[in-house]
């Protein structure tokens, strides 16, 4: 036939309103352009006017092409395959050049060519804009509903076709079968009124024995949606039920294993869940709200058990039309039930499974597989096969063409099933991929975790020194008489250095001396020569009472003791700065921790500008000029240096890269730790981590080399201090967005010298404090969650304080006050033993003496008694 009369006879057609919308580019018209089994996957285009076959063993390229010329379509409306992979046939249906209604089937062999093939013509009837088709599961049945008519088509010899007007008063929308021969649910349409039309379905019975479809049960739909008045959707009717609109397309899917059904309205923005042995209302509704449409765009149960259903949600605006958004959402409606407050438990793409590279955003429809692979065509006609991967095994998206790979999951997450859902994180108290068991309570095993680690393996270090508190006693004076004058038994480290020890120890043997000569003048009185001779020895030794008592010179040794410990302890004390210096325990004193060092410490603005006439500038000037950076140390992550790792410096708005000087990992790439060169010592940060794997805790801190003046009066100390932040919540890991704060105050330790000449010593540190909401930066991860994440990014800010700490050492005495005390002290020692020797000359000795004379009278009395009965005695013989 010529072109002029095609041309001719397509006019004619239109002229009598039997000719149909044809976009070619537009996949979403008319009905659903791509089927699949576990063997292969099919896609039609009208574009290009030709039918693809993908095989599942050819590696992502397309295996087989067949043009339209095999057969007598013009536009394709729907294809479909056989349920199980036994063979490689395509059953259509489709328009002709004349405006027919065509059913076909073809079949492929190895070398992509066409074969057994069948077309048949339904007459009678004009062009269809609604019109399905769906397979039952032998493979062998094809049923077919439009607006007028109805069909059975047998794909075995001899092809045969049976057709019957519809009169089940719906405009179909969607059909599906399922794993079953016998049943089927259609949905649509119905009109009400001549001007009103409602959503509507049937449960119908098919009948393979070449007779009408019954309808079984009527589902009502539209009563089951209790919109409130103040709900657009409300008055939101359809006029004429067969005018076909893309906006207004309905979905279905059946799971037998379950007998559950899935009718999704996008125009409603709502899913309805039914049980099939009882449709009089839905066991679960799932309202996406009223600013959008496009949710239930199409829906599908997983596999055969029909546990999982998958819900395509898009986002339109309802107001424009405008597309916003599109994915695919997994709910576990065995697990968590089906209602509006019920979450995904899998969103495809994410953060991990993104698009593939020549694949549109814009999704149409979807489908399901009996293994569980997912297949999504988008608006550009492209598909995506999303594979269901083995146990502790994931689809991995990130390839060249349209179908994902198994890969391993990922370190800390598992999956023990099959499944093109990602692998979840392992519990706390489980780590690795298998989920093994953390052995130890000391252990930090939160959500996710990579290795069984201690707590000792990223504990903060702390670097600021504490100053020291001066002293109770900050006076020489003081001092020196508290320990010459103190008499502490309580170790023999204390006995043995106090003075007063040996003091008493030499007054006591003066005592004894004393008692002896004092005794032997009693008792001795024929010895008064030596007696007189001692004391007079004694008494040339005496410095207390210049000669006058012989027992003087004994308490002069107690003074010359005090002497000797009062300067040996001042020359220690003396050397006993700065206390910087003295790092092992003194042993002139019963307090081994006395130093000469008192001390004071003040808050001081920072100055504004900078003043060479100030002694402190310098150190001002080594602390302005250190080089910070900062680590970073990720605990219990998957993330590795070969990750998306991206650090910013966040000014004025905006973003630039900072490079990353060091990355590495330890402890079998649990911990990554990153230093970052820091531009500036006032700044913000930003680190990038892109993906889904989660961080169980981090350490942050800042590294700065140390730096001295030529002279060596000023030191700036080494930095190295961080801070690790752990959730006080097992199952929280850190936020997908966290700040962390850091305060830096200078800490300027000033020491004064010890001697008049000299020059004040200057040393610095910087002193850090977090402001950091432990509760804001942890969440709680679980399975509804994690695959949501997109990145985590960590933001530091540094900040310094108008203020510096500045601790001030002083020694507590200097040379020539502890030289002026030492002869003060020896002055107040002689004058009190002065003392205590006039107390003993007033009232003890004249007592004393008195005492001895009477003794020595009675001692001469009785022996001049004894001398005259031995002389009477001898006269009497």
């Amino acid at each position: 036939m010529s072109i002029v009369v095609k041309i001719l006879l397509v006019g004619l057609l239109a002229h009598q309103g039997l000719f149909y919308t044809k976009i070619t580019t537009d996949y979403d018209l008319y009905g659903i352009k791509v089927a699949a089994n576990d063997r292969f996957i099919a896609t039609t285009d009208n574009w290009f006017r030709t039918f693809f076959f993908i095989f599942n063993d050819s590696n992502d390229t397309i295996s087989c092409v067949v043009k339209y010329a095999a057969t007598t379509c013009d536009f394709v409306y729907s294809i479909i395959v056989p349920m199980f992979n036994s063979s490689t046939s395509l059953i259509y249906n489709c328009i002709d050049l004349y405006g027919n209604n065509v059913i076909g089937v073809f079949t492929i062999n190895s070398i992509c060519e066409c074969q057994s093939s069948n077309e048949k013509i339904i007459t009678n009837y004009s062009t269809q804009d609604n019109f399905l088709v769906a397979i039952g599961a032998d493979n062998a049945s094809v049923y077919g509903f439009a607006d007028d008519f109805m069909f059975f088509y047998a794909l075995k010899l001899p092809f045969s076709i049976s057709v019957w007007p519809n009169t089940f008063n719906i405009s179909p929308r969607a059909i599906d079968i399922g794993f079953n021969v016998d049943y089927g649910v259609l949905v649509g349409y119905c009109q009400l009124t001549p001007s009103i039309a409602s959503e509507c379905g049937f449960i119908i019975q098919l009948n393979t024995s070449l007779s009408k479809p019954n309808i079984i049960t009527k589902i009502p739909i539209r009563s089951a949606l209790n919109f409130s008045w103040a709900d657009i959707r409300y008055i939101g009717v359809i006029t004429q039920s067969r005018n076909y609109s893309a906006q207004t397309m309905m979905s279905v899917s059946v799971s037998w294993g379950s007998r559950r059904i899935l009718i999704g309205i996008s125009s409603l923005n709502i899913v309805l869940l039914y049980a099939f042995d009882n449709v009089s209302n839905p066991i679960g509704i799932y309202d996406n709200g009223i600013d959008s449409t496009g949710f239930g765009k199409s829906v599908a149960w997983l596999d055969v058990h029909g546990n999982k259903a998958l819900i395509l949600a898009n986002w339109l605006s309802r107001s424009t039309n405008e597309w916003v958004s599109s994915s695919v959402q997994m709910y576990d409606i065995e697990s968590d039930g089906f209602s509006s407050s019920v979450q995904p438990i899998y969103i495809y793409p994410n953060s991990q499974q993104k698009i593939f590279s020549k694949s549109n955003v814009f999704f149409i429809r979807l489908m399901c597989s009996i293994s569980g692979d997912l297949i999504t065509l988008d608006s550009s006609g492209s598909l995506s096969a999303v594979l269901s991967s083995p146990p502790d095994n994931f689809p991995d998206t990130n390839v060249r063409f349209f179908r994902s790979v198994s890969i391993p999951c990922i370190r800390g997450t598992n999956r023990d099933y099959a499944g093109i859902e990602l692998c979840t994180p392992c519990p706390h108290g489980t780590f690795s991929n298998g989920c093994q068991k953390c052995n130890s309570n000391a252990s930090f095993c939160p959500f996710g975790s990579i290795e069984e680690l201690p707590y000792s393996t990223f504990q903060s270090i702390d670097q600021v020194q504490e100053y020291p508190d001066s002293p109770e006693n900050t006076v020489f004076d003081d001092i020196l008489l508290h320990n010459m004058f103190m008499l502490n038994w309580q170790s023999s480290h204390c006995a043995l250095v106090s003075p007063m020890t040996w003091v008493l120890l030499f007054i006591v043997f003066g005592i004894i001396v004393a008692l002896i000569v004092i005794i032997s003048e009693i008792h001795c009185a024929n010895q008064r020569n030596i007696h007189y001779r001692i004391k007079r020895m004694l008494k040339n030794m005496d410095l207390i009472g210049e000669g006058e008592l012989w027992i003087g010179d004994l308490l002069s040794v107690a003074v010359i003791v005090l002497v000797i410990s009062a300067c040996t302890f001042s020359a220690e004390f003396y050397h006993q700065y700065p206390i910087e210096n003295m790092t092992d325990e003194n042993s002139f004193a019963c307090d081994v921790t006395l130093r000469n060092s008192k001390f004071s410490t003040n808050l001081q603005t920072m100055p504004q500008h900078r003043s060479s006439n100030k002694q402190i500038q310098p150190m001002f000037d080594l602390i302005s000029a250190q080089q910070f950076y900062l680590k970073i140390d990720l605990i219990q992550t998957a993330f590795t240096c070969q990750d998306s790792l991206t650090t910013y410096h966040v000014m004025h708005y905006k973003l630039l890269v900072l490079p990353i000087a060091k990355c590495e990992t330890s402890y079998n790439s649990s911990i990554l730790s990153l230093t970052v060169s820091l531009p500036a010592q006032e700044i913000s940060v930003q680190l990038i981590l892109s993906g889904l794997k989660t961080v169980g805790a981090i350490r942050l801190g800042l590294i700065g080399p140390s730096a001295s003046s030529t002279d060596g009066r000023y030191t700036l100390l080494e930095l190295n201090f961080a801070s690790t932040f752990t959730s006080s919540l097992v199952d929280q890991v850190l936020a997908p967005s966290s700040l962390f704060s850091l305060q830096l105050t200078p800490i300027i330790n000033q020491t004064a010298p010890l001697s008049t000449d000299g020059l004040t010593v200057f040393s610095a540190i910087w002193s850090s404090s977090y402001d950091v909401k432990t509760s804001e930066i942890f969440n709680t991860e679980n399975r509804y969650t994690f695959f949501k994440r997109i990145q985590t990014s960590v933001n530091v800010t540094i900040a310094k304080t108008v203020f510096y700490v500045n601790n001030i050492q002083e020694p507590i005495a200097k040379q020539t006050e502890i030289i002026f005390r030492n002869f003060l002290f020896i002055f107040l020692v002689l004058e009190a033993f002065g003392l205590l020797v006039l107390v003993v000359k007033l009232l003890i000795v004249p007592p004393l003496r008195t005492f001895i004379v009477r003794c020595r009278k009675s001692t001469e009395q009785s022996q001049t008694d004894h001398n005259t009965e031995m002389n009477n005695v001898s006269r009497s013989y």
